[in-house]
């Protein structure tokens, strides 16, 4: 699993935690020891039992179809938002879904779903901190890329951004849209971001950078973004051959973090400590050279 979908797991999980901390105690009570199904399994057998026993409670039906989801159930997860929005018109079922048909392909399913959790919910109190509205904008401006209508996409984008500055996901998503509508600037600005808030272990900002700067005729640019692609592919001799010619020029600070990346990876610790010092001694704020020396047990100095 990658870092950024594995932050997005944690933050969009949040409503899962919320629903299913009762699902998780009648695990505890209902499990015997010696059991030898999984957990997972454990829990869908106690949801399972939990929704025939009041089948109208719907935030025991929302907590079963995380559970499925977890099990890559999506059909039966499919069924529990069915049958909750059978009752209500509940945001979470209507998030849920919308995803899994997201996943599944079924993009105008998808749109509808997430075009009816946003509904009036952007005029709601707290609606700026919402992360379920974040969620929704930022499923329908994927859902809108997949439908080739980048511009629009581009927009829902900023409004999950507005709300989650922090969303490396959204920023990829961004700088993917703008591409497709042309917007090149925008696109290595977005991208920009993403990789700044996931430095390491995800390939595909760095390959769209790459497209987003040849289109610009950047190629000192494009060069460190096919750098990093091969950095991320596992590749660090040939990611460190390509940085050290970039050492000087327009992109000479990311060379120098991405050589720094490169001799860590390679458990290189003398030449990753000194490449992340010099990244320093030019940007002293750059919080992933910092973080870099933490990893090494290296003291920054507080400076």
């Amino acid at each position: 699993m990658g870092e950024q979908t594995l932050d997005r797991l944690i933050r969009v999980g949040l409503k899962a935690v919320v629903v299913g901390v009762a699902l998780v105690a009648i695990v505890y009570f209902l499990d015997r020891p010696g059991t030898a199904r999984s957990l997972v399994d454990r829990q869908i057998a106690a949801g399972e039992t939990a929704v025939r026993q009041n089948p109208t409670n719907v935030g025991m039906r929302l907590q079963l179809a995380e559970v499925y989801r977890t099990a890559n159930r999506q059909a039966s997860a499919l069924e529990q938002y069915g049958a909750v929005l059978k009752v209500e018109q509940n945001q979470t079922a209507l998030l849920g879904r919308g995803e899994i048909l997201s996943e599944q392909g079924e993009l105008s399913g998808a749109r509808k779903a997430f075009e009816q959790v946003l509904g009036k919910a952007r005029t709601a109190e707290f609606s700026g901190v919402n992360p379920q509205l974040e969620s929704a904008d930022y499923g329908l401006a994927a859902v809108l890329l997949k439908q080739h209508h980048a511009t629009a996409a581009m927009r829902e984008a900023k409004k999950a951004l507005k709300i989650e500055p922090a969303d490396a996901d959204a920023w990829y998503l961004l700088g993917t849209a703008a591409y497709g509508a042309g917007s090149y600037d925008q696109a290595v600005k977005a991208l920009l971001k993403a990789v700044r808030f996931v430095p390491s272990g995800w390939c595909q900002p760095y390959e769209q950078l790459a497209k987003s700067y040849e289109a610009q005729r950047h190629k000192p640019q494009a060069e460190y973004a096919v750098a990093m692609v091969e950095l991320c592919e596992k590749k660090p001799a040939a990611a460190t051959q390509r940085l050290e010619s970039l050492t000087s020029g327009p992109v000479a600070v990311d060379a120098m973090l991405g050589l720094g990346m490169a001799a860590e990876v390679q458990s290189q610790r003398t030449s990753a400590t000194r490449w992340y010092r010099q990244v320093l001694a030019v940007d002293p704020g750059n919080f992933n050279a910092r973080g870099g020396l933490s990893r090494l047990g290296v003291h920054t100095g507080g400076t």
